[in-house]
């Protein structure tokens, strides 16, 4: 592949033009800008990581605490659960619902309250919940893949913003050169086609 062809190179002799170029200073300007917006991209990829490690490690506390004052016990539902339906359009049955159920915490105390089940569930079907250290039912705690796909979202989604933005801007600044560079070269028409008229 010749270097003519190849845009990278065009860009680096953009950046710095060899002796004869015929690069204009704009030209020069949306090079070193580019360059600039690649560097600050991959600087910023360092950071957008060291964020997601902090996210990971906070995470990874608030599920240790989560499994220390959580417990899964086995509730047996005490009426049937919802009944089946089926959303017309998907073709899907809908989500549970909150149901009579009973469960015995570790201690050996029963207790009786509301816990989410599936439709199409029965009276005396059992099911998993979690339940925190009043007996009360819960959302299970924080796992490790949820853990890892929280840091991984934050580092991620902060990288890819800052590009967005990075490119956005590159982008709007070479909108700018461009109607600039159009102007210089329409006014330069005009004044050669001037000349010419009067010569």
């Amino acid at each position: 592949m010749s270097t003519s062809s190849n845009p990278i190179a065009r860009k680096w002799r953009t950046i710095l033009p060899r002796r004869g170029s015929v690069a204009r200073p704009s030209d020069r300007l949306q090079g070193g800008l580019l360059a600039f917006f690649v560097l600050f991209a991959l600087a910023a990829l360092p950071v957008a990581a060291s964020f997601g490690s902090e996210t990971y490690v906070r995470q990874q506390v608030t599920s240790a605490q989560q499994l220390g004052e959580r417990t899964r016990v086995i509730a047996t539902l005490l009426v049937d659960g919802p009944a089946i339906t089926v959303n017309s359009r998907a073709g899907v049955a809908g989500s549970g619902e909150p149901t009579d159920a009973t469960w015995t915490l570790p201690d050996g105390t029963r207790r009786v309250g509301k816990v989410v089940a599936d439709q199409g569930t029965v009276k005396g079907e059992t099911l998993a919940v979690w339940v925190d250290r009043d007996g009360s039912v819960v959302e299970p705690p924080l796992s490790g893949a949820a853990v890892v796909i929280d840091a991984v979202g934050v580092g991620l989604g902060l990288w890819l913003a800052t590009l967005a933005l990075l490119a956005a801007g590159y982008r709007l600044t070479v909108f700018s050169l461009d109607r600039f560079r159009y102007a210089r070269w329409q006014h330069e028409w005009f004044h050669e086609l001037d000349r010419k008229t009067h010569s």
